[in-house]
């Protein structure tokens, strides 16, 4: 019975340093949904031979600004009585690790790139994997990670709710430099082809908002008849004010595709030389007439890399004035080309915007 009453002793007493050791642990959160399965798979593998107890909550991190996630990072930490919190997001072949304390007042924010194929995606995994397991073992051993925010009262419901609705639309953001430079062309009713040229244009972004000068030059295109030929240029300059419809380059949001619309008010500029082909035409002096023209349009853009984009614009250019190109002859004016005041336009280019 002495022996028996010994083993009973020693069961009990390695059964509550067991229950002592799993209180001492560290208690992480892993916050990561179906599509980040192989990520959890590397987190546990790397993590478990630390003095830590991992557990899982199934949902994604909303894709919002970063204070509003650490609202719902505290919010589940508090929860579950987490130590610390851990997520994933993703930025096209990108992950970003995002691990926080309890009180959400310190956050590690790391970004693993990889590059097309298999074995690139199994690294850029391991590697965050490993990312989670230096910040957990370090908090484990009393440490610090990431940098210091400013710590929020958790935001009401409907806060909440109005935060996020103002990042999908958009809300106040930092002014941004953008550029865009590429191909235009116009149906202008004179030319069979159409008129095509270079544009350029430089501005700036706001959220969803953007403001930028426009430019484009069309080399002359040539009117011709028996009497008389005329080349024909055309230069616009003007300010466009446009707004992104969706998928909007926003900060900490970017998408692959973004929707918008546009207006752009311009002064037109049609720059003319007539040579004369019969011999009772005398030509006429070079000379240049400008017209008011207003642009709506759709632009459609798709993100090549970071800070890239390559953008399809539709749209139609509004001749306040069209012009009409001819030659006077004895017997009367006689009209080579006319120009529609509604021209459909296109035009393909590059954007570089850096957010």
């Amino acid at each position: 019975m002495i022996i028996a009453g010994a083993w009973i002793v020693c069961a009990l007493s390695v059964m509550m340093s067991r229950s002592a050791h799993a209180d001492d642990a560290l208690r992480v959160l892993l916050v990561a949904d179906d599509r980040d399965e192989a990520l959890v798979t590397r987190v546990e593998g790397q993590v478990a031979d630390l003095d830590v107890t991992l557990e899982r909550e199934r949902m994604a991190m909303p894709a919002s600004p970063l204070p509003v996630q650490l609202v719902t990072a505290r919010r589940l930490a508090r929860s579950h009585d987490a130590d610390v919190v851990v997520w994933f997001l993703r930025d096209e072949s990108e992950v970003i690790v995002h691990v926080t304390n309890r009180a959400g007042d310190r956050v590690l924010v790391r970004r693993v790139e990889a590059s097309d194929g298999a074995m690139s995606a199994s690294a850029a995994i391991e590697s965050a994997a490993v990312i989670v397991r230096t910040a957990v073992r370090g908090l484990a051993a009393g440490g610090e990670i990431g940098v210091a925010v400013a710590k929020e009262d958790p935001e009401p419901a409907k806060a909440r709710a109005t935060a996020t609705a103002d990042e999908d639309f958009g809300g106040v953001r930092p002014l941004r430099p953008s550029a865009t430079v590429g191909w235009s062309g116009v149906l202008d009713g004179a030319s069979d082809t159409g008129h095509h040229g270079v544009s350029a244009r430089l501005g700036v972004a706001g959220g969803p908002w953007r403001f930028a000068i426009a430019m484009t030059h069309r080399p002359a295109v040539v009117m011709e008849s028996p009497m008389a030929t005329i080349d024909v240029e055309r230069q616009t300059l003007g300010v466009v004010l446009g707004l992104d419809v969706a998928g909007g380059a926003q900060l900490r949001r970017v998408a692959r595709w973004r929707v918008g619309a546009e207006i752009d008010f311009a002064m037109t500029r049609f720059a003319r030389t007539t040579t004369a082909t019969g011999a009772t035409i005398d030509p006429t002096d070079d000379r240049a007439t400008w017209t008011p023209t207003a642009t709506p349009a759709i632009r459609v853009a798709r993100r090549l890399a970071r800070g890239a984009w390559i953008e399809l614009s539709l749209g139609a250019d509004l001749v306040a004035r069209a012009p009409e190109f001819g030659i006077a002859t004895p017997s009367g004016f006689t009209t080579i080309g006319r120009l529609w005041p509604v021209e459909p336009n296109a035009g393909l280019g590059v954007v570089v915007d850096p957010f």
